[in-house]
């Protein structure tokens, strides 16, 4: 029976009054950073959230609600027994969550359990070790942009993904206990859909739920940046803490420990992830074992990547110590190298030593030549 507004403890009600007018205060403190805020979290959503996770999400919602998930997870259905998850679909979410990131891996797991596909204790395990950020961020946006280097970004995804199984492997049920089945709680109306209709509607909800935090956690870390001091370990520290691409934008500027920090702050995930994840569950779903894991996934997931490191150690050197944008030139132009020929040749034979200033014609020793006759 849920506690009546009025009974509920006056301490929490008191902290999230402070919260609001804290907010409240920044937004009439620094109007010029909210909008800055605000703006760039606009940019993410087009340019980014949208474009990579609402087709996925519509991808999903069709595969964990139709007879693909029982043949998709085939592949990975030893991996899932190897973390415990008996449920034949829990090898398509554990999949789909390590291809697709956090969101899909929380999206997919609530179809599931909602399906009555899942137990409680298997959907609350299944999350331990399939929510991350996906390849398609690790490797390109973080690995090749912004540590300069696509091989960071492999030895970063291969450390997280280690890590994530670890500690699935640390969340696992203790052998011979037996797992009780909690049937789902029915969901919103529009859960019972089927078919693509109701794919696109679903997918449309997670995608605005994650937009919708990606916005507010992009003007506060804005804000809140302001009163931090500009560049090192504090202000990545505060980004990575709120969310997971300011944390890894502002780690990859630390230096040669730039690729650790990008490490840290996908581990964590930042508050903004745990609470896109959590909107994205159903109620009855827990994260308690998901936030007990963290502590272990980070120590874990550095250790995996400074093995991975000494094992792979020459580029790490190299893209540690490049500038952050270094442009290559591997073939230059036909007209281009001709220019340069022709200017080399036109310097060289005006510095050439010993050169006579011009052609004159070499007189006879004795004396002119007289014609004939």
């Amino acid at each position: 029976m849920p506690i009546p507004q009025q009974n509920r403890p006056s301490a929490a009600r008191a902290l999230r009054a402070l919260l609001a007018l804290g907010l409240l205060a920044l937004l009439l403190a620094c109007p010029a950073e909210s909008i800055q805020g605000i703006a760039e979290g606009l940019r993410c959503c087009a340019g980014q959230i949208i474009p990579a996770l609402f087709p996925f999400f519509v991808v999903t919602n069709l595969i964990a609600n139709g007879p693909a998930a029982q043949l998709l997870g085939r592949a990975m259905r030893p991996a899932a027994k190897v973390l415990g998850l008996k449920s034949p679909q829990a090898s398509t979410a554990l999949l789909l969550g390590w291809l697709g990131g956090f969101a899909v891996a929380a999206n997919c797991t609530a179809q599931l359990y909602s399906g009555g596909r899942l137990n409680k204790q298997e959907a609350e395990r299944l999350l331990v070790s399939a929510v991350g950020s996906g390849p398609a961020f690790v490797v390109n946006s973080v690995g090749l942009l912004m540590l300069g280097s696509h091989r960071a970004g492999i030895l970063l995804m291969a450390s997280l993904l280690l890590a994530n199984a670890a500690c699935g492997l640390l969340a696992r049920p203790a052998p011979g206990s037996q797992s009780a089945h909690y049937p789902p709680q029915p969901g919103p109306a529009h859960c019972g859909d089927a078919g693509l209709v109701g794919a696109v509607r679903r997918a449309v909800d997670s995608t605005l739920t994650v937009c919708g935090f990606v916005l507010f956690f992009r003007f506060l870390c804005v804000v809140l940046s302001r009163f931090a001091p500009r560049g090192g370990w504090a202000q990545f520290v505060l980004s990575a803490a709120l969310e997971v691409t300011s944390g890894c934008l502002a780690g990859a500027q630390l230096g040669p420990a730039g690729v650790y920090a990008c490490c840290a702050a996908l581990s964590v995930q930042s508050l903004s992830v745990l609470l896109q994840v959590r909107a994205l569950l159903p109620k009855e779903l827990s994260m308690r074992p998901l936030l007990c894991c963290r502590a272990a996934h980070l120590a874990l997931s550095l250790l995996f990547l400074r093995i991975g490191l000494r094992l792979w150690p020459a580029e790490a050197e190299a893209f540690s110590s490049l500038a952050p944008q270094v442009l290559l030139r591997r073939r230059m132009p036909l007209d281009a190298a001709l220019l340069l020929l022709f200017l080399c040749c036109t310097v060289l034979r005006t510095l050439a030593p010993g050169r006579p200033a011009g052609r004159k014609k070499a007189a006879s020793p004795q004396g002119p030549v007289k014609g004939k006759g």
